[in-house]
């Protein structure tokens, strides 16, 4: 038969080869080795079979023909066995894809190699004879152990075809995967069956070798027209069919052309594969028609999630319905917003960049939102702007890692325009499956921090109280007892005015501690008071036969207030400037009516020394506040800063308390007192009542 053949068949061969081996080399940049290394062992054993049975018709020489026919031999057996361990792959045939059958399956390959190599020592192949300018097989010279051969490369083949169909009978109408499916099983069936036709002499020539030709061509088209490897992926059985959420494939007639276990155990038609998605799944049509893009129902006592997402090309289009059991994650969910919903804290979810995606309904009880109203506000919107640098940073420390919580305490806008104290806890719970957000627990703690507060003052009372008790007060204690005793022995009468002002000053002293023991505290019930009457009574209690008052109130004028409190507010301005004020020499001294060298002006002995105290509204605006001056001579500047202090004085026999009542009684009222120059030069302190 070498007569029948020309340098052009030889050639065609050749090329053939060449082509089948560039796949190999193409497969494996495709996919990862592990997944297509046995289809490239199969173009590989193609492209060993078809090259040397090339030059084989060509060649003259014995030895070069005999390492060509061996070579043809062994690439037949390496194609087979590629193409039936791919085969098992791309099915996804686990079970035979264990490494105990895979090595015995090479090792009977290599087995059979190894006996065509070394057959001119046991001739159990077949018989001697030159292989030279011929086509093989020549079957008049072969053994039985060469048709076990045969028999076994063919057995392979057909193994690896029939998985090839039987994935192509699956993947009927599924558009692209259904031609994929057809190329892939003519592209190793065109070749054998040319095998099986020259071996049954139903052609005289074997034309298996130039039908691999096709086999090539065919895995181009699939792999550049069609996507193969790209579009299905190896052992898809075991990566569907293993996902927890369901699928369905719909092909553009709305047919469900597909479907894993998963998407079946929420079906009641086990038989939906080929009917229409609206007899099937009716809850699912809004995806169909384009009027949603996700939903939720029930079935059968199970909340579904389903979303759609469009598959195909140019010519075949569907879609993939996917179906999702959220039924435990529905049922968390709404133990959580039940949880949430019933307490007083404000429970806020925020997304990473600080968008609230939800916030609990007590947010209406305590700072007077509606819920829907902060959705898709920042949360940092709220904040105060002093406290929200800070709180930015923590949040986005937080958003960072590697803590996992952060707790704070800022102060929080009311609706009302008020601001609140909020203390909570950020929490992050991205990686958590229902909630992936960060959540914050927050709740009010304006009036525990005013409580706080007013304890820390009350204890701060109480020490200054002990102080009081164990030095000022002791000492007149101590004169009264003395002069008891000089009353006692002498009954002079300077001895008892002495004893009864000594009683007098301790009476003043328990009356001012009383009096910071009150004011000490925020107003729980204020009531109006009208200042005029207040002032002319703290008068009546304070005032001298040198001093003077003048007040220039609205009639019936009155503010929110305490009226005992504010009464000793009165009495110790009234006092003070009747005491300190007075144009009389600060240590109580008397001299000539001509200025000192240090400016004091001073008076002779037989002069009284008078001091006016006026009581007018503060810029002549009653809502503003009032105004409490006198024209004496003043408080030196460098003194201004301590006077409302405790304790502090410019008496020898004053205890430093009046002025700071005033301050304590001022700032329970939420109001506040400045202390100025006054026009005349004299004390002038203005109480600011607006808020």
């Amino acid at each position: 038969m070498a007569q029948e053949f020309t340098t052009l068949h030889a050639f065609s061969l050749v090329l053939i080869g060449l082509l089948n081996f560039m796949l190999a080399v193409v497969v494996l940049r495709t996919r990862s080795k592990a997944d297509v290394l046995p289809l490239s062992a199969f173009f590989a054993g193609i492209a060993l079979w078809t090259i040397p049975q090339g030059f084989l018709l060509v060649e003259t020489d014995p030895t070069v023909g005999f390492v060509l026919a061996k070579t043809v031999d062994s690439g037949a057996v390496i194609m087979s066995t590629g193409l039936f361990h791919f085969a098992l792959s791309y099915a996804g045939r686990q079970n035979w894809l264990s490494l105990r059958r895979l090595g015995a399956l090479y090792l009977i390959t290599t087995g059979w190699i190894v006996l065509t190599w070394t057959n001119p020592t046991h001739g159990l192949m077949h018989d001697p004879t030159q292989f030279t300018e011929m086509l093989l097989p020549i079957e008049a010279y072969q053994n039985p152990i060469y048709w076990l051969y045969v028999l076994y490369n063919w057995g392979l083949s057909a193994g690896g075809i029939y998985l090839f169909f039987l994935e192509y009978l699956d993947a009927r109408g599924s558009g692209v995967y259904h031609k994929q499916a057809q190329l892939v099983v003519l592209a190793p069936l065109i070749p054998g069956l040319a095998n099986v036709l020259a071996h049954n002499e139903v052609t005289e020539i074997n034309y298996s070798v130039w039908g691999f030709g096709l086999t090539g061509i065919l895995i181009l088209v699939a792999l550049y027209r069609y996507r193969w490897l790209d579009l299905v992926p190896i052992a898809r059985d075991t990566v569907i069919d293993g996902m927890r959420d369901g699928y369905l494939v719909v092909d553009d007639e709305q047919r469900i052309v597909d479907r894993n276990p998963a998407a079946q155990s929420l079906l009641d038609d086990e038989n939906a594969v080929g009917k229409p998605i609206d007899a099937v799944l009716p809850e699912c049509l809004p995806l169909f028609e384009g009027t949603a893009q996700e939903l939720t129902f029930d079935r059968n006592d199970v909340i579904i999630d389903a979303s759609v997402s469009a598959v195909g090309d140019d010519r075949t289009a569907g879609v993939v319905l996917t179906l999702r059991d959220v039924t435990e994650q529905r049922r968390a969910e709404k133990r959580f917003q039940a949880l949430i919903e019933n307490v007083s804290d404000v429970v806020t979810v925020v997304e990473e960049d600080g968008t609230i995606t939800y916030t609990s309904p007590s947010i209406e009880t305590v700072l007077g939102y509606q819920p829907e109203d902060r959705i898709g506000e920042s949360l940092f919107r709220i904040v105060h702007t002093d406290d929200r640098p800070t709180a930015v940073d923590e949040f986005n420390a937080l958003c960072e890692g590697p803590r996992t919580e952060t707790r704070f305490e800022y102060r929080v806008r009311h609706r009302d325009g008020s601001w609140l104290v909020f203390e909570g806890v950020a929490v992050d719970l991205r990686d958590n499956d229902i909630i992936s957000s960060i959540v914050i627990y927050s709740r009010d703690v304006t009036e525990r921090n005013d409580r706080e507060r007013e304890l820390e003052r009350t204890n701060r009372r109480l020490e200054e109280f002990a102080g009081v008790i164990s030095h000022d007060l002791r000492t007149p204690l101590e004169r009264a007892q003395m002069y008891v005793r000089f009353a006692e022995a002498s009954a002079s009468h300077d001895d008892f005015q002495a004893l009864h002002a000594a009683h007098q000053r301790m009476e003043q002293m328990i009356t001012n501690l009383l009096t910071m023991a009150r004011a000490g505290a925020t107003l729980t019930d204020p009531s109006p008071v009208e200042i005029e009457s207040v002032v002319v009574e703290a008068w009546e209690v304070t005032r001298t036969d040198d001093a003077t008052l003048e007040y220039d109130l609205d009639d019936g004028w009155t503010v929110m207030g305490d009226r005992d409190q504010l009464l000793h507010v009165f009495e110790n301005l009234f006092r003070n400037s009747i005491k300190h004020g007075s144009r009389r020499d600060r240590n109580c001294s008397f001299a000539t009516d001509s200025p000192t060298d240090d400016g004091r002006e001073i008076f002779s002995a037989d002069e009284e020394p008078t001091i006016t105290v006026s009581v007018s509204h503060l810029d002549q605006d009653s809502d503003q506040g009032f105004v409490v001056e006198d024209d004496g001579v003043g408080i030196p500047v460098q003194q201004r800063e301590f006077v409302f202090e405790r304790g502090h004085t410019t008496s020898q026999d004053g205890a430093g308390f009046g002025l700071a009542i005033v301050h304590d009684v001022i700032e329970a009222h939420g109001w506040q007192i400045e202390l100025r120059e006054g026009i005349d030069g004299g004390a002038r302190f203005e109480v600011t009542t607006r808020s």
